[in-house]
């Protein structure tokens, strides 16, 4: 079957166009409509970490594993490392006194002293 100049034409037009759409789909980056929504969902969510600092401050002399891997930086590991601390020295007298435990250092320290307290309110 031969195609007449016209039908080449509108045939090369249709392949062009067709190469055009699936370009421009497979390269675009879709925008967010809602991103001040987004930015204000994480205000809302760095507000109420900042009342669980003051509020919900976890006692590391009493705290079970569970519990201190809710402190920032603290894992497994370093969860047990506080508790056997604790327990062969009899407690923490000052929340600094958790950087004698290995591996929590100045910097650890610095993320996560508003997150713990050594006395009951």
């Amino acid at each position: 079957m031969e195609l007449n100049k016209s039908e080449k034409i509108l045939f090369s037009i249709f392949l062009l166009l067709s190469s055009l759409i699936i370009i421009y789909n497979v390269f675009y980056i879709p925008t967010l409509p809602n991103a001040n929504i987004i930015k204000k969902e994480i205000v809302i969510q760095d507000n109420e970490s900042e009342n669980n600092k003051i509020l919900g401050a976890i006692n590391i002399n009493s705290a079970k594993i569970e519990d201190l891997k809710k402190i920032p930086g603290v894992g497994e590991a370093t969860a047990k490392k506080i508790i056997e601390y604790r327990e062969q020295n009899g407690g923490f007298l000052s929340k600094e006194e958790i950087m004698n435990v290995s591996g929590i250092g100045r910097k650890k320290f610095e993320n996560m002293k508003d997150y713990i307290k050594i006395k009951e309110d």
